[in-house]
């Protein structure tokens, strides 16, 4: 398993043992709303995951403080929660999928939306369509005309024949470009726990995840990579970030300033594994062994607008979004 520096869009539960994930547990501390942050506390709503890590790690060495901001985390199922709870006013920043942001800034009737900082991007084995090892699949080509099981986390009401996740947008790419007649290819949401038990049990031929669950597909079941849904044309593209709102920002722009100077250092800590390593296992439920383990994406130290741009350009050009979002004007400077 490769371990590399620094999500995924899969939400990592507690847990995270097959068994346990296929009785349904939740993550402790979930919730569907949060306080209303005051004085000088910023609340900040998250899914907890290997993506949005450096949340956790500046949390625990105490980046926010040094920035001169007393942040608190609140925990959410969705990240649709977690924008229903921003627009509210209950938190006032999110961290989450660009393909969640993105779907509501273009279907909102004004841009209501800013990206503070680039959370988290993609490298070679954060997302895979995989098989088991005995599987008759031994080329993308031979997906056509099947079922596959995809995320149900970043589900959006994409128009119809478009992808309806950020995660199948990238795999949809990558398969144009291996020659897939995708009109045949069938996407069939659910949660990562029920694609690994979909592909056990036959009821399914090719699952697409994020990690921690290649790893457990690979421990539980042998799967194997048939496809990385991360590379071509898709390769190294920003997986998710923390954004607020338009409101917000303009009148927070010093707590702005100091969270995204925390996010970033943790970022540079981040670039070596150990801190994240050592913050997965109680923040997101993994085993150290998991945390050791999973292959881990790249945490910027800077948000790079043409780079943000290429995520929301995919799912422009996938049908995901109607028009070309201006994603620099969307980057709070």
């Amino acid at each position: 398993m490769r371990l590399l520096s620094a999500h995924i869009m899969t939400p990592v539960l507690a847990g995270l043992s097959l068994t346990v994930l296929l009785a349904g547990c939740n993550l402790p501390g979930s919730a569907a709303t949060a306080s209303n942050s005051g004085g000088d506390t910023v609340t900040v709503a998250v899914v907890p995951g290997i993506d949005n890590g450096t949340l956790a790690l500046a949390q625990k060495n105490g980046l926010f403080a040094n920035a001169g901001i007393k942040v608190k985390i609140d925990t959410f199922k969705s990240v649709t929660q977690e924008l229903a709870a921003l627009s509210s006013g209950t938190v006032d920043i999110a961290a989450g999928d660009y393909g969640d942001l993105f779907f509501a800034q273009a279907t909102a009737p004004s841009p209501i939306y800013r990206i503070i900082a680039d959370g988290y991007d993609s490298v070679p084995g954060v997302l895979e369509i995989m098989t088991l090892p005995d599987s008759h699949l031994t080329s993308p080509s031979q997906l056509a005309g099947l079922r596959i099981a995809a995320p149900l986390s970043g589900k959006v009401s994409a128009p119809k024949d478009a992808p309806d996740s950020l995660a199948i947008a990238t795999a949809t790419s990558v398969l144009q470009s291996f020659g897939v007649n995708l009109s045949a290819v069938q996407w069939q949401n659910m949660s990562a726990a029920d694609e690994i038990r979909s592909l056990g049990d036959g009821h399914v031929q090719a699952i697409l995840v994020g990690e921690p669950y290649i790893y457990l597909a690979q421990r539980e079941l042998g799967a194997v990579e048939l496809v990385d849904a991360c590379s071509g044309a898709t390769a190294g593209i920003p997986l998710s970030g923390y954004f607020t709102t338009n409101v917000w920002s303009r009148n927070n722009l010093a707590a702005v300033a100091a969270f995204r100077t925390a996010i970033q250092q943790a970022a540079a800590e981040a670039s070596m594994p150990g801190p994240i390593q050592a913050v997965l296992p109680a923040y997101s439920g993994m085993t150290k062994q998991e945390a050791a383990l999973v292959t881990v994406g790249t945490y910027p130290v800077a948000t790079i607008a043409a780079s943000v741009q290429r995520t929301a350009d995919l799912m422009n050009t996938e049908g995901m979004i109607r028009f070309r979002l201006n994603v620099a004007a969307m980057i709070i400077r």
